[in-house]
């Protein structure tokens, strides 16, 4: 797999890992709330994770954190 593919493939992870501590979060927080439920917990998640300034956050948010361990990696001294 060409180093970019993997790069990619990495914030891909990310952006899942991301979309899955807030579903984890949201859909846990609707069972403590009164109008509660496992259906309610969901939609709430759905619709905040379908929001266009989330998605851009979790992406940028990912491409930065794999650029910047790309960018040490070539400043890690040999030793």
């Amino acid at each position: 797999m060409p180093p970019v593919m993997r790069k990619l493939v990495d914030v891909a992870a990310a952006i899942g890992l991301t979309a899955a501590v807030v579903f984890i979060i949201i859909f846990t927080n609707s069972f403590l709330t009164a109008r509660g439920g496992s259906a309610h917990g969901f939609n709430t998640w759905y619709a905040f994770i379908q929001r266009p300034d989330i998605l851009g956050t979790m992406i940028l948010t990912a491409l930065v954190t794999i650029g910047y361990l790309m960018w040490q990696q070539g400043h890690r001294p040999r030793g």
